[in-house]
């Protein structure tokens, strides 16, 4: 019979499933065969249960392995091209799943597409992953360039890295509609010993109202008990003092220029804003 390309891709696609359910059951067997041991020796009236499980699941492997085998049939009377691609992270691409460089534990993504398609179309798109001893005949200049194979799996890892670059992208513009500056960064300034960052415009605002306080302090000479303080107390207090006053200008200056008035007007701003907290 002449087999059409429809035909090919609705058996192979057929068998792919089963192929996968076939591997899913046989991993079960194997799971539960290897807890037996355990359950005899911590659970033995659970040993029954478990060889029941293993009864039912070779039941449902006979069933998918007739079906592989009614459809293998269909392919051996009249055998067309197929594509296998290996499942693992520089896995090739093969022309049968019988190839001596793999084992029988090799899984593979079965690349139904391709079924019933020429030769040179498989390993012109395959490329470098195209396997050497399944298309022998594979030119030096397709084996040299990268694949262009696209594979569910490969379709899934594009899209949730185009969700993770989205989400990224939305992060960083709300950061830099949300932050103190026109340019979007965030302000940096030292305090002492510490370097201090402010991130976003509602922290700008609260760090100008808290430097308020700070700015209206006035110098003390004396302490409580009526010692007067040194030379270098009364300099260091001017000093935060005067820090603190360049700081809230650095704020309000980065403020204004973010919303394009002059350094009096936001200054304006945050002066009534502050007296509306009762901050007088």
């Amino acid at each position: 019979m002449s087999v059409t390309k429809e035909f090919a891709v609705k058996i192979d696609t057929e068998l792919s499933s089963l192929h996968d359910k076939r591997w899913t059951v046989t991993s079960k067997i194997l799971d539960a065969e290897d807890s037996i041991r355990f359950y005899a020796k911590h659970y033995p009236n659970r040993v029954e249960e478990i060889k029941n499980k293993i009864a039912e699941l070779k039941e449902q492997y006979a069933k998918i392995q007739a079906e592989i085998k009614k459809l293998d049939a269909i392919y051996d009377q009249d055998p067309w091209t197929r594509a296998f691609l290996v499942i693992n992270s520089n896995g090739h691409v093969h022309s049968s799943m019988d190839c001596n460089t793999c084992f029988p534990t090799t899984r593979y993504n079965w690349l139904v597409q391709y079924s019933n398609d020429d030769e040179n179309t498989i390993v012109e798109d395959a490329g470098q992953d195209a396997c050497t001893i399944c298309y022998p005949s594979a030119p030096a200049e397709v084996l040299n360039r990268p694949s262009r194979i696209v594979t569910a799996d490969k379709i899934a890892k594009a899209q949730a890295k185009a969700e993770r670059d989205a989400k990224r992208e939305a992060k960083i513009a709300k950061e830099k509609a949300n932050a103190p500056t026109k340019s979007g960064e965030f302000l940096y300034f030292k305090e002492g010993r510490y370097t201090q960052s402010i991130n976003t415009e509602r922290s700008a605002v609260s760090k100008w109202f808290e430097l308020q306080w700070r700015i209206k302090e006035k110098v003390t000479t004396h302490y409580y008990d009526g010692t007067a303080h040194s030379a270098e107390s009364i300099i260091e207090q001017e000093q935060k003092i005067a820090r603190s006053k360049e700081i809230a200008d650095i704020i309000c200056q980065n403020l204004a220029e973010k919303h394009g008035v002059s350094f009096d007007q936001q200054l304006k701003i945050l002066e009534d804003k502050y007296k509306k907290r009762g901050n007088r």
